[in-house]
């Protein structure tokens, strides 16, 4: 299996027709390239381990500007939102390390426990991002093991693929490691073809919820669980609820706007004040399939992770 492997497969908000085709298993890959990033027809260029090109980001709608209405408007949140993270792939690691003073590593580290991956394991990491959750997934099914990370930011899987070579270049080739561009609500994967699955901060930002958890449901194996790590809506805790309105009016948006990206990040207060509340993430993935569904509260009700076990 190739080390990395990026196909187009649809913007998160447009939803494909018709499912594309997936691989079957024990199928080759197309790219036989050890560290290699083939797009397809809506995103040209290629990386490989001896050279890797940033991909072009995709462009700006014109037909409107980037304010808080745009990431909701219905048609358009797909669109706005894969441009935001592909505007702030450059920002996104050093963001989320100073604005958590750190502790997302902990939060990380929990939603990978919780998701029971373990040795020799197929894993996957739903809106990946720069890999942080599948870099952890990949520790802990290890090398007999393997990991994929999908996201539908064409930037962030390249800030992926770098970061997965320095890795290498340190440790060696050590565990087997795939990135797919695609669609959280229309993976191009088997059905039942993973053992356990992470989604970091990425449910809260796909145009449809329950499209979404039941994709998970569909790939997911029989007895087998994901972890759903994201912000948790306090609306129903004043205390939480105004802590997190102040961390992020008064400590996010300040420090994203001294990297120059302040407006896409004051699109998250909006953001969590429309995710379902725990309570509410527990019913929709009972609705999606999954047998048990328990939402846990973290860092005093500001974060929550879903985890959902397949019967």
């Amino acid at each position: 299996m190739q080390a990395v492997n990026l196909a187009a497969a649809g913007a998160l908000g447009a939803r494909p027709a018709s499912r594309p085709p997936r691989r079957q298993a024990g199928q080759p890959s197309q790219q036989p390239s050890s560290l290699g990033i083939a797009f397809g027809s809506t995103i040209g260029g290629a990386y490989s381990s001896r050279g890797l090109q940033r991909p072009q980001a995709v462009q700006q709608d014109q037909a409107g500007g980037s304010g808080d209405g745009a990431f909701f408007e219905r048609g358009r949140e797909g669109t706005e939102r894969q441009r935001l993270f592909n505007t702030i792939a450059p920002v996104y690691d050093q963001l989320n390390d100073q604005l958590s003073l750190g502790l997302h590593r902990v939060w990380k580290r929990m939603a990978v426990k919780w998701s029971g991956a373990r040795t020799a394991q197929r894993a996957l990491d739903v809106c990946c991002g720069s890999g942080d959750l599948a870099f952890r997934l990949a520790e802990a099914v290890g090398p007999s093991g393997s990991v994929v990370g999908l996201d539908f930011s064409a930037n962030m899987l390249a800030d992926a693929a770098r970061r997965q070579e320095a890795r290498q270049a340190r440790l060696g080739p050590a565990y087997s490691m795939e990135w797919v561009q695609g669609d959280a609500m229309n993976m191009p994967f088997e059905d039942a073809s993973f053992d356990a699955a992470a989604m970091g901060y990425g449910l809260r930002n796909v145009a449809d919820i329950p499209a979404a958890l039941r994709e998970l449901h569909r790939v997911l194996r029989p007895g087998c669980s994901v972890a759903i790590l994201d912000f948790n809506n306090a609306a129903d805790n004043p205390v939480a609820d105004a802590t997190q309105a102040f961390f992020l009016e008064n400590l996010v948006v300040p420090t994203a706007r001294s990297m120059g990206v302040a407006e896409e990040y004051e699109y998250l207060r909006p953001s969590i004040q429309r995710f379902p509340s725990g309570p509410q993430q527990e019913a929709l993935a009972r609705q999606a399939g999954f047998a048990q569904a328990v939402h846990y509260p973290i860092a005093f009700g500001l974060m929550g992770c879903l985890v959902c076990t397949k019967a």
